[in-house]
């Protein structure tokens, strides 16, 4: 690594990490704490309790003040390295503008894939570990892992249409059961069998359905194949454990769950744009930070010499309430189906991103 590299980037670091400090603490203070304040004096929680719960809700918070870090420091370091005359210092001895500027788009990039990785693996964790406890504190009883109303409908890729339909009045989890049960078998896109039974237990990897009947489906009709006491299912119907975690919020999943969910949210009949919305996000999201930097790095460039801590906090903050207001209008539209979710998504995204490539380019004319 060059020393002008590791020099700019030292210079970055220490702001970086005080961006996401000051930010993280904006947002405690304007929801978290409330949150958790209200809980507080709702319920019997210790301080044990409220510490799990603060740490657990930190991980959504980080993913978004990562960008803003971002911002932050590119916008603070190069305005100290343009203050003291370093910036001019360095195009003396041949470096361009442009050169000078990749130190932070490699933080940026290096901050966005970071905080993919903790919006996949550590958030869904995190929000779903919260739900439990929060549930335990208000309740006083870990939350039964029961729904009522079960569907599920998967895709068979090869048809595009579902694989089978599954309803059940009841799903306990804990137990392995289901009750009041209709299973619906499909045959290249085609209803083949009709399965109903008052329940059905998952025994040794398999279904097993009790005190039902089986019909035969042919061109609208259903034809009664036989009675049973007890049968066992061969369609591939998920474990009791994997079907428990399809009953999930949608900030409680990553983003091949989330992915999947729209899939049948999607073969249900539903059009998911909020879903949809909420997907494209997941990447948009930490995208940001990347996006952040190459915009923020033209403006640091820029002549600024008395203070340019002030003015690079506030610049910020006027960034980033321009970014997050974009955000919310695409979010709203997206989430409504009024333009595309993957627009309502990534739509501040392109245009920072754009007006970045703009700065960019006269910094080097």
């Amino acid at each position: 690594m060059k020393i002008y590299f590791r020099y700019i980037l030292k210079e970055m670091i220490q702001p970086f990490i005080f961006g996401i400090a000051a930010f993280t603490a904006i947002f405690i203070g304007t929801d978290t704490i409330f949150r958790l304040t209200d809980l507080y004096v709702q319920y019997d929680i210790g301080l044990a309790g409220l510490l799990e719960l603060f740490l657990l809700s930190l991980p959504q918070v980080i993913v978004y003040t990562f960008p803003m870090g971002a911002l932050l420091a590119t916008i603070l370091a190069y305005s100290r390295l343009n203050g003291e005359n370093e910036i001019t210092a360095f195009r003396a001895g041949g470096f361009s503008l442009k050169r000078l500027i990749i130190p932070a788009l490699v933080l940026g990039m290096t901050v966005s894939l970071g905080a993919i990785g903790i919006n996949e693996f550590v958030v869904p964790r995190a929000n779903y570990h919260f739900r439990l406890l929060e549930h335990e504190f208000k309740h006083g009883e870990v939350r039964p892992r029961t729904q009522h109303d079960l569907f599920l409908t998967p895709l068979d890729r090869a048809s595009g249409g579902p694989d089978f339909i599954l309803y059940a009045r009841l799903f306990d989890a804990d137990r392995g059961e289901m009750e009041s049960v209709v299973l619906q078998e499909y045959e290249k896109g085609s209803p083949a069998i009709l399965i109903e039974a008052e329940r059905a237990v998952w025994v040794n990897d398999n279904w097993y359905f009790y005190d039902g009947h089986m019909y035969q489906i042919r061109r609208g009709e259903q034809i009664p194949q036989m009675e049973f006491s007890e049968y066992i299912v061969r369609t591939e119907i998920s474990d009791p454990g994997e079907i428990a975690r399809l009953d999930r919020d949608v900030d409680e999943m990553n983003i091949r769950d989330l992915g999947q969910y729209i899939e049948r949210r999607r073969a249900e009949g539903h059009k998911a744009y909020e879903e949809r919305v909420l997907w494209h996000q997941q990447l948009a999201i930490p995208f940001a930070s990347f996006i952040f930097v190459l915009l923020a790095a033209p403006l640091g460039l820029k002549p600024r010499r008395e203070g340019c801590s002030a003015t690079g906090m506030g610049l910020s903050v006027v960034i980033i309430f321009i970014y997050y207001g974009i955000m919310t209008l695409g979010d709203a539209l997206g989430g409504q189906g009024t333009i595309s979710p993957w627009l309502g998504a990534w739509g501040q995204n392109i245009i920072f991103l754009a007006a970045g490539l703009v700065m960019l380019y006269k910094i080097g004319e």
